[in-house]
Order: structure tokens, then C-alpha cells, then sequence
């Protein structure tokens, strides 16, 4: 199992646990590349979980874009799961601010919403970064596109 924590860790954050991959058996793009997750969030009066599949190539994305965003500190870094559970919009300001914008939900597509805001700073990015190379070393994306 990893985690990928985004926030503080003994007040507001966004923890992801990725679990193993939804379809062991299955080596192929489409297929192979789902992994099981639990996310947990506290931000402010807000304390809850949701679990889903995310993909392996949607990590690889989120890290690429992040890392753009930690050399410049203006800009954008998205994350978006493809059954849209769960995104992340990373804003920076060119001062090392960071917000996190997030959006939550319990079921895919028709569940309850949850949108929320971390404010973190540069400082809180090796760390992201390096939980996300620890998670895309341990669920490597599985075949290419076609």
C-alpha cells in the first residue's frame, strides 16, 4: 500500500491510499492500470472517506504537471480521475502559495459532493512529489494507449 498526503498531517489534508490494482490478472492499458483507493479529507468542520478506482497513468500525469509547477510556482497542476470521484486543481501564485481546490464525491458520477481548499506553501512539494514517485514505481503504468 501508499499513501499520498497532501496537507498538514495533524489538521487539514487530503490523504489517498492506494490499496492494489482492481484487475490483477489483466496487463493491459484499459484494464490493468485501475487501483483501488480510499481517500480520507479533513478540511475544516469536514471529516470523511470515499473509495474508488483511480489509474495508474492519471498518477504519472498529476506527478508531470507538479513538478512543472514546483520549478515556476505560477500556474496550474490538475488531477482528474476518469470516473470523476475525485480532483484536485493545484494553483500557484509565483510566491510559493499553493491552493489546493478539491472535489470529493461517495459514488461516482451520483454520489454527495464535497469541494474544499488546501492552502499549503512550496515547502509541502518534495514531499507530494516524492510519495507520488514512490506510488508510480509501485503501480507502474501496464501497456500503452491505443
Amino acid at each position: 500500500m501508499c499513501t499520498i498526503h497532501i496537507g498538514r498531517p495533524d489538521s487539514e489534508f487530503l490523504a489517498i491510499a492506494l490499496f492494489d490494482r482492481s484487475h490483477p490478472a489483466c496487463q493491459d492499458y484499459w484494464d490493468g492500470n485501475w487501483i483501488r483507493s480510499q481517500v480520507e479529507v479533513v478540511a475544516g468542520g469536514f471529516h470523511g472517506r470515499a473509495y474508488g478506482d483511480l489509474r495508474a497513468d492519471e498518477l504519472v500525469r498529476f506527478y508531470d504537471r507538479l513538478s512543472n509547477l514546483e520549478k515556476i510556482l505560477r500556474g496550474t497542476a490538475e488531477f482528474a480521475t476518469m470516473e470523476g470521484w475525485l480532483s484536485i486543481r493545484v494553483v500557484g501564485d509565483g510566491k510559493g502559495h499553493m491552493t489546493f481546490e478539491c472535489e470529493l464525491q461517495d459514488e461516482p458520477g451520483v454520489g454527495n459532493t464535497l469541494k474544499f481548499q488546501l492552502r499549503l506553501d512550496q515547502t509541502f512539494l518534495p514531499l507530494l512529489l516524492s510519495q507520488l514517485r514512490e506510488a508510480i514505481a509501485h503501480f507502474p503504468v501496464l501497456g500503452q494507449a491505443s
